[in-house]
């Protein structure tokens, strides 16, 4: 039996689960790059601010969290033990939860590229003035 497609959503998923990685990754540099800015402690009011971006980059942080572990979730849906499911056991409601997983992964991708930009110009800004 063939199982092209379940090998195919298993690449694309996979794909998923590398840049919700690589985006957690980020988030750990940013954070660790605000903690410098509250160290350097030479503007007014600068941990105030700095909590601001750290609070908005713990909430994308959750929602990766969250969207890796439905990823994983619909990764163990397409497999059974070491190998893949036949084409003709994918069903439409599988491919509807992926397609459904695919659009809430573009959406949190977008999401946390906005906040990344958002921090990395407060961090400019906050290097420039200090």
């Amino acid at each position: 039996m063939s199982k092209k497609i379940a090998s195919f959503y298993n690449d694309e998923i996979n794909s998923w689960l590398q840049s919700v990685d690589f985006y957690l990754d980020e988030i750990l540099s940013l954070e660790k790059r605000l903690q410098q800015i509250i160290a350097r402690n030479t503007i007014v009011d600068i941990a105030a601010k700095t909590e601001v971006h750290q609070l908005i980059i713990n909430k994308i942080e959750e929602k990766l969290v969250s969207l890796r572990k439905e990823i994983e979730s619909v990764k163990k849906l397409l497999s059974k033990k070491e190998d893949f499911l036949n084409d003709d056991k994918i069903n439409k409601t599988l491919e509807n939860n992926i397609a459904l997983l695919g659009s809430n992964f573009r959406h949190h991708e977008k999401e946390y590229a906005d906040v990344k930009f958002y921090c990395n110009e407060f961090l400019e800004e906050m290097l420039k003035r200090g």
